[in-house]
């Protein structure tokens, strides 16, 4: 059997330990999700990715853009 004892002391520092605990909760259960959201928000890599990025054409590649495929000497495939 356990004995209670229950004075003003006891309970006041019980209340404080628990406040103090679902405090604790409180601050992980907001810091997961608060983290998580940053962490996909931040820096997101296609918009670094883009910047570093530079697409151009060589003046040998410009030239050669024309047709490649010459339409009028392709067999007929319904015949």
């Amino acid at each position: 059997m356990k004995t209670i004892i229950n004075n003003a002391t006891s309970n006041s520092l019980e209340i404080a330990k628990q406040a103090l605990f679902s405090f604790q909760v409180l601050l992980i259960g907001l810091f997961i999700p608060f983290s998580f959201v940053f962490g996909i928000t931040y820096k997101r890599h296609n918009e670094t990715a883009q910047k570093e990025i530079i697409v151009s054409k060589s003046n040998a590649a410009i030239a050669e853009s024309g047709n490649t495929v010459n339409f009028q000497n392709l067999p007929d495939q319904n015949s």
